[in-house]
């Protein structure tokens, strides 16, 4: 398959404009390298602290499928462990807005999804 030459150009018009509005990683950071060092260490704690419940969560979800004898009962698994999982984000992110606020840096409440509604957790 041939691909003209008019046919890239225009694609490089299309991706120019993205390209050139798109924010560098440094751009819209608001903490200092020793906040972001406060926040790692922060992070990493969580993800320590909290692993046994994140790997109780995994088997209680493989276990819920091994047991399911139907479709309806795989559905309600798979639900389960969306809530479990937003209930851990939610957990995540208080205890990570709980950090920023003690650094005198704005909480965040979550990344915008497709659709332009934010996360409610």
């Amino acid at each position: 398959m041939r691909i003209s030459t008019a046919s890239l150009a225009f694609a490089a018009l299309l991706a120019a404009p993205v390209i050139t509005i798109a924010p560098s990683d440094a751009a819209g950071r608001d903490e200092s390298p020793a906040q972001a060092e406060v926040m790692f260490q922060a992070r990493k704690t969580w993800f320590k602290d909290n692993f046994q419940r994140r790997l109780d969560l995994l088997e209680s979800h493989q276990n819920c499928i091994d047991a399911a004898s139907s479709r309806q009962e795989f559905k309600t698994c798979r639900k389960d462990k969306k809530k479990a999982r937003k209930s851990l984000k939610r957990d995540y992110r208080a205890y990570m807005n709980k950090v920023r606020n003690q650094l005198g840096l704005p909480a965040r409440a979550g990344k915008p999804v497709a659709n332009g509604r934010r996360l409610e957790a």
